[in-house]
């Protein structure tokens, strides 16, 4: 083996620690949800909370719960998919999440939990006001709808692993007619 080789190949050791710390930060993400949730089941029971409180703390949990499994599926794709090989039997038993096709899966599926992310922070902000409208609130639903509309334009996701390929749909109404 060539000696670049040998030192592109060492740079793997560098992925595997970009591997192990999105791992961390999963469960620091799991965590955050646990406390979350323990502090929504705190203002549930207590005597004189207000119902609505409640809905907060759940919208911050549900959200710390979505990234942490991104965060799992980041450092799975980065372990398996750049420094380490399975073997082919195990590969082919494998759930299609975990089979991450390279950069680009990894890059189409940070941009989808940005987007829920931020509608997350959103519905929070809509909680939070208690009903009062301010217009400044239309500004992050339309910061959402500009991020989902060049995420498309920019076709981050060609396939979405549902058996669609760029340009072709999952389920077609025509049926194969010959000549074509």
């Amino acid at each position: 083996m060539s000696p670049l080789l040998q030192v592109l190949f060492g740079f793997r050791i560098v992925m595997l620690i970009g591997s192990i710390g999105a791992f961390i930060g999963s469960l620091l993400m799991f965590a955050q949800g646990a406390v979350y949730l323990y502090e929504a089941w705190h203002v549930l029971t207590e005597e004189h909370a207000e119902g609505g409180q409640v809905t907060v703390p759940v919208l911050e949990a549900v959200d710390s719960f979505l990234f942490g499994v991104v965060l799992v599926i980041f450092s799975y794709g980065i372990a398996i998919g750049f420094v380490f090989r399975l073997p082919e039997e195990i590969a082919s038993r494998l759930p299609a999440w975990m089979k991450i096709g390279g950069v680009g899966q990894l890059k189409q599926i940070l941009s989808e939990v940005v987007v829920v992310v931020l509608i997350v922070i959103f519905a929070r902000v809509v909680v939070e006001s208690l009903g009062r409208f301010e217009w400044t609130m239309l500004v992050l639903p339309l910061a959402i709808l500009m991020i989902a509309g060049a995420l498309r334009l920019l076709e981050l996701h060609e396939e979405s692993g549902h058996g669609e390929t760029k340009g072709e749909p999952a389920h077609s109404d025509k049926t194969p007619t010959k000549g074509h």
